[in-house]
């Protein structure tokens, strides 16, 4: 299943993609824009659900996002109903998130801070990423029902939306769990550098927009202390000049069995997907390879499938430029395999 921003389900089977979208989506009665993710309910065999992550938009030109369930019947999206909306909406700035099953089988979605590009040294909207009360710039935890866990970090706060798993991003794009430790890893876009890998820890506040290594748009620094303070959470990894990392992945498989245990980030600006390894001999423990710079992609989503394969949804275009509809070869899914 691939999720198209224009708000389309596409379904590839055996390598081929099906010529029509999945009927059934966008549904009636859900006020669906962009599509930003689409995931698989762990028991899909059983139940056959299937989620929807996706912008809403209302008559005052506010948007937010919000999560449908439906369950897939053949090329059909059939009981479609929307199960959680976030409390983000905003007026103008830009949009998007993420939404993944995670082990436990909980639904983690990321909200971002709806600011327009930080392209003002008015901090008004993105200083919500810092409010618990609000759903802005946060990573949010659900029940595959849309209800709450009731051992959510901030359940039982009058102060605190209870849905709130993180808090202090500014786009949060990717989740990954990491394989031997559990931990969950997530990457997050910054302003004009400042690009993250975080370890996410329950309750915990990752600094938007008080702390960051980058800089506005407007080449101030985001705050009269940004290089740290006291109980927010430095990122484990970061990138400046920017890359854009929006997807991450760790590689557990065997088909490719040099990079196993490897992380994979998907760059959009960066145009690249970048293999990190760890444990490296001395002096440089952590290496960072950029790879397939030359097909000039931006590197959208990235999984590793049950075939022990990585498979990568990619679009071509420029940074800040819708993609031409007429071209095909715009959006692509690769298949990385080992070479001859």
């Amino acid at each position: 299943l691939v999720a198209e921003l224009a708000g389309r389900v596409r379904l590839v089977r055996d390598g081929k993609l099906a010529p029509e979208p999945l009927a059934g989506w966008p549904a009636a009665g859900i006020d669906a824009t962009n599509l930003q993710a689409v995931a698989v309910h762990p028991q899909f065999a059983a139940n056959r659900f299937v989620y929807l992550y996706y912008v809403k938009t209302d008559a005052d030109a506010r948007t937010t996002t919000a999560l449908a369930r439906a369950r897939l019947e053949g090329s059909e999206l059939a009981d479609v109903r929307e199960v959680f909306e976030a409390d983000a909406w905003i007026q103008g700035g830009p949009i998007a998130g993420r939404a993944v099953f995670g082990p436990d089988g909980m639904i983690y979605m990321t909200t971002n801070d709806h600011d327009k590009n930080n392209a003002i040294d008015d901090p008004t909207i993105r200083i919500f990423a810092e409010h618990l009360g609000s759903h802005l710039g946060k990573v949010l935890r659900v029940r595959d029902d849309g209800s709450i866990p009731a051992d959510n970090p901030f359940v039982g706060r009058d102060d605190a939306n209870p849905e709130v798993f993180t808090y202090g991003h500014r786009n949060p794009t990717d989740f990954a769990w990491h394989p031997t430790t559990g931990e969950l890893w997530a990457t997050e876009i910054g302003p004009m550098g400042g690009d993250e890998i975080n370890v996410l820890r329950p309750g915990s506040n990752y600094g938007w927009p008080l702390v960051s290594l980058g800089k506005l748009y407007t080449k101030g620094q985001v705050s009269e202390q940004h290089w740290y303070r006291e109980g927010m959470e430095m990122p484990f990894m970061h990138w400046t000049p920017s890359i854009s990392p929006n997807s991450l992945v760790w590689y557990t498989g065997d088909k490719l069995a040099p990079w196993t245990g490897n992380l994979f980030v998907g760059a959009l600006n960066g145009q690249t997907l970048q293999r990190i390894a760890f444990d490296q001999p001395a002096p440089q423990s952590e290496r960072r390879d950029s790879l397939f710079m030359s097909l000039g992609r931006r590197w959208r989503h990235v999984e590793q499938s049950p075939d022990g394969y990585l498979y990568a949804a990619t679009e071509k275009r420029t940074l800040g430029t819708p993609p031409d509809p007429n071209d095909a070869t715009s959006g692509i899914v690769y298949r990385i395999e080992p070479a001859d």
